[in-house]
């Protein structure tokens, strides 16, 4: 690359397969709840759940807050975490095949590899912890950790430790508004489309992989746009 110097990567769906870990997470806490939950809720499936994330990040479970309330929310992301802690311990879940070739590929041309992910601290580090993204990634932050600052202080954050400016940057995601926060950094940003199901936002990032494959070629273009707003 000739001028991008640092990527910055989400962490569900683009760095780690989440989805069937979130799906059991959650039924197992709705089953737990059964007894105080509405007949009329149905039952959610991976779908729902990619969707909820893509119009919640984090705090994705926010979604069934108006068929539970307020309280049994709170309560349901309570026994959803413990859940998810458990099943990583049991090893479900998976870094994507091709991601750590890809950024030990950057990273030895001299590029920077951060992860800030969408995520709660805590569940950042239990999957950081278990699949040793820390080999992979020299420096790793969550939304969470910025509060209403949010995707956009926390990538503005991650530019400033790595000594970078926007125009040096690129943000990998899936979700609008992590393409959001970054243009309005002036950044650019890829849309990842091989951990989810629906695609039909991808097209709200500057560029588009929407396979493993592609995501070099992507790059690339970024890469050359870089150099061309930069002239």
């Amino acid at each position: 690359m000739r001028h991008i110097r640092l990527l910055i990567f989400d962490l569900d769906y683009l760095v780690f397969d989440c989805a069937l870990l979130k799906l059991r997470a959650l039924r197992q806490g709705l089953a737990s709840l059964a007894d105080d939950l509405p007949q009329s809720l149905p039952l959610p499936d991976a779908a729902d759940i990619e969707e909820a994330y893509r119009n919640h990040g984090f705090q994705w479970i926010r979604y069934l807050e108006d068929e539970l309330g307020e309280q049994k929310c709170e309560l349901l992301r309570k026994r959803f975490s413990l859940n998810a802690h458990r099943l990583l311990g049991s090893g479900m879940g998976r870094v994507f095949p091709g991601i750590e070739s890809f950024i030990a590929s950057c990273r030895e041309a001299g590029v920077s590899a951060a992860l800030g992910a969408d995520a709660s601290r805590d569940y950042l580090m239990a999957v950081s912890d278990r699949h040793q993204l820390d080999a992979l990634f020299q420096i790793s932050l969550s939304t969470e950790e910025f509060g209403l600052g949010g995707a956009a202080e926390m990538l503005d954050d991650i530019m400033h430790r790595v000594e970078v400016n926007p125009s040096e940057t690129l943000v990998l995601g899936t979700r609008p508004a992590f393409f959001q926060a970054a243009q309005d950094l002036d950044a650019q940003s890829i849309a990842c489309g091989w951990g989810i199901q629906r695609h039909e936002t991808l097209s709200e990032a500057q560029f588009t992989a929407a396979t493993l494959p592609q995501l070099e070629s992507a790059v690339e273009e970024a890469d050359s746009q870089a150099c061309r707003n930069w002239a």
